[in-house]
């Protein structure tokens, strides 16, 4: 990137450490969220089926172990990507208006969003590493990388088109529905429904699960599927951005 863009990125921390309730979303939601949802849990028996057509008995707890980081990545991650988009709209038209070229107040903001995204990555991860050890942590992270990659840009996404308030509510919706009821192997018979690879989380879920409980590789297809959620939505916030930034400069 540019000196100009490098800049911005810097910026665009500094205002981030000027609101510490982002901050506080950023590591405390993460780590009440797994390690509250795992210590209540019970150890009941529960069949699970894998990517590649094979199933696995664990326990409901276990399960919690194995999921709940994506719940809270994806969420935390989808309210930062809220908060950027609506920082960007505002203060990156100023920077337009002082000289920058709009790609540069765009990669200073996509920078800024995958640091966020990294962070919820990390500490959700370390969380987990207290009650639950897959059988790949490569996987299981890459996966936990792939869900904050794929629900930061949708969250600036709705962010561009709504309020905070109502843009919040409804990434929460999203995200129970979509990690917390669809993709979840706690409910129905252990295994994703037929709609569910419509929903952007089924990929990067099933490559959790499958680092969570099998040490060979078998979720080749929902990988493929998680990139390409993850460059189809990262590709519509940078137009996106550049759109909105370009025609206010």
């Amino acid at each position: 990137m540019s000196a100009r863009a490098w800049t911005a990125t810097a910026m665009g921390f500094r205002e981030q450490r000027r609101r510490p309730l982002l901050l506080i979303l950023l590591v405390v939601v993460p780590a009440y969220v797994v390690t509250r949802s795992i210590a209540i849990t019970e150890p009941t028996p529960r069949r699970i089926g894998l990517p590649g057509g094979g199933t696995v008995l664990t326990t409901m707890k276990e399960l919690h172990g194995a999921i709940m980081a994506g719940t809270a990545i994806a969420f935390v991650a989808g309210l930062c990507g809220v908060f950027v988009m609506h920082a960007a709209l505002a203060g990156d038209r100023r920077l337009v208006l002082a000289g920058f070229r709009p790609g540069e107040a765009v990669r200073a903001r996509l920078v800024v969003l995958a640091v966020d995204a990294v962070l919820v990555v990390a500490v959700s991860l370390l969380v987990t590493a207290l009650y639950f050890t897959p059988a790949s942590w490569l996987r299981f992270a890459a996966a936990g990388v792939l869900i904050g990659l794929i629900y930061a840009p949708l969250g600036a996404l709705l962010g561009a088109v709504l309020d905070k308030l109502s843009a919040t509510y409804l990434m929460l919706f999203i995200v129970m529905t979509d990690i917390g009821i669809v993709q979840n192997p706690m409910f129905g018979d252990g295994t994703p429904g037929r709609l569910a690879p419509l929903l952007p989380a089924y990929g990067p879920t099933r490559v959790m699960v499958d680092g969570a409980y099998s040490a060979p590789f078998h979720a080749t297809g929902p990988l493929l599927l998680s990139l390409a959620w993850t460059g189809a939505l990262l590709l519509a916030v940078t137009l996106l951005l550049r759109r909105a930034v370009a025609a206010h400069g």
